[in-house]
């Protein structure tokens, strides 16, 4: 006597069905008899992908029972007829990343072919949560053709979805240089539906672990830790990845810089290479989306002005300014009808100077003694020497009159004031307090 089981209730039904002759003729020739049994085992099996998690607490066994007068003639039996059930029938696994996009509907489904096909399925630990499908041939294929199908498809609409939600979401991780970094389209996506279960990937292939309470990442390999951000864009204006994040009708916003950011650090080393003897208050990072959108539209008419000669140029400035202009500098932006309050050496236009210390002279002191000074983003573009009696800089060809040059500068050769005569052509970046 002796006893066989099988994961799953597929051996017990093809031996009670087409196999059934073929087990005839195993217990005539061995001389034995082979009593078939169905149970339920107690088990429980978790299958889980990153969004969905399908828990079953019984699986169905096949069972038979060998009985025969003589030891050898049951294990010829037993040996034969695991060979036919093996012949019959065939195991399948799919991994976690196949089964990632399949919505629960689809795994309804699936187990539902599962049950009716009679057969077996389990987690997979090698694959990180995948399953292995086993049972007859005819039934593994069914469910093989169907994954087969399912999985493109998903896969495809998962894609579209990613795309869709980029231009208007942007999770962004602060990279270890201090600067904010997109994330991919599939970490975007993982973030946005909450689906961290198994983490995500960055732009350079780093493995992360999430804490969205926290929001905050680390990296699986060392514990490295990093800070993480949601920008949430407008229809017709992205967000820079540096800026915080601002309600939809908001249109400025003063950010006041962590001394010990990098961004601060990166401001403030520019300021102090030649703003000597001088000590930085604050900085504030300026967000004002209007200026912004106008400036990035310039920018790229620029870009594509300049195409053949390298694009557009953008330059980080200084500008000096009185409190009496700052409200206005900081909500409508430089304005060049101010130009020749203080001098007009190299064109009427607003001035922008390379280093700080040659700004600090114009930023008269507020009555605390306090001085301020704006961090500009200049579209200087492709420039040419200033005279004081331009209003606009000259055309870079006599034959196309329209064809102008974008700034004016002091000295062609080594620039260390540059004139711009549209006054989307720069942006307050950053509004620097001194004494």
């Amino acid at each position: 006597m002796n006893d066989f089981a099988k994961d799953g209730p597929g051996a017990v039904r093809y031996f009670q069905a087409e196999g059934k002759t073929s087990k005839e003729l195993v217990e005539s020739s061995c001389k034995v008899l082979i009593q078939e049994r169905q149970v339920s085992a107690p088990r429980q099996f978790i299958f889980s992908t990153p969004s969905l998690r399908h828990t079953t607490t019984t699986s169905q066994q096949s069972s038979f029972l060998f009985v025969g007068l003589q030891r050898q003639n049951v294990d010829a039996a037993l040996t034969k007829i695991k060979n036919l059930y093996q012949d019959h029938s065939a195991t399948k696994t799919f991994t976690n990343q196949d089964l990632a996009d399949l919505t629960e509907e689809d795994i309804k489904k699936l187990m539902n072919l599962v049950e009716t096909q009679d057969l077996y399925v389990q987690e997979n630990p090698l694959s990180q949560g995948g399953l292995t499908v086993s049972g007859l041939k005819a039934g593994v294929n069914q469910v093989n053709q169907m994954l087969q199908t399912l999985i493109p498809l998903r896969k495809e609409l998962r894609a579209k979805e990613e795309e869709s939600l980029y231009p208007g979401i942007a999770w962004c991780i602060l990279g270890q240089n201090g600067n904010w970094e997109r994330l991919p389209k599939t970490g975007n996506y993982n973030l946005e539906k909450k689906n961290i279960t198994k983490g995500i990937v960055d732009a350079h292939g780093v493995s992360w672990s999430v804490n969205l309470l926290k929001m905050e990442a680390r990296r699986d390999l060392t514990g490295q830790t990093a800070k993480l951000k949601r920008l949430e864009n407008l229809p017709d204006f992205t967000f820079p990845l540096y800026w915080d994040k601002m309600s939809k009708t908001q249109d400025l916003e003063q950010v006041l810089l962590d001394p010990s950011s990098a961004e601060h650090r990166t401001v403030q080393q520019g300021f102090n290479q030649t703003a000597h003897n001088k000590t930085i208050v604050k900085i504030e990072r300026l967000q004002n989306v209007h200026l912004r959108r106008t400036y990035e539209m310039q920018k790229k008419h620029i870009s594509e002005k300049n195409k053949n000669e390298g694009g557009v140029v953008e330059r980080l400035l200084y500008h000096g300014t009185s409190q009496e202009n700052l409200n206005s500098i900081k909500t409508k932006g430089f304005n060049r009808s101010f130009s020749g309050k203080h001098a007009t050496v190299y064109g009427q236009g607003t001035y922008f100077a390379v280093n700080a210390g040659y700004s600090v002279s114009y930023a008269h002191p507020a009555a605390d003694g306090t001085q301020t000074m704006f961090v500009a983003r200049v579209l200087t573009g492709l420039f040419t020497q200033g005279r004081s009696d331009m209003r606009i800089p000259p055309p870079r060809n006599s034959q196309q009159p329209h064809d102008r040059y974008d700034s004016l500068v002091d000295n062609i050769n080594n620039p260390s004031m540059f004139v711009v005569f549209h006054d989307n052509q720069a942006y307050p970046d950053y509004l620097i307090t001194f004494r």
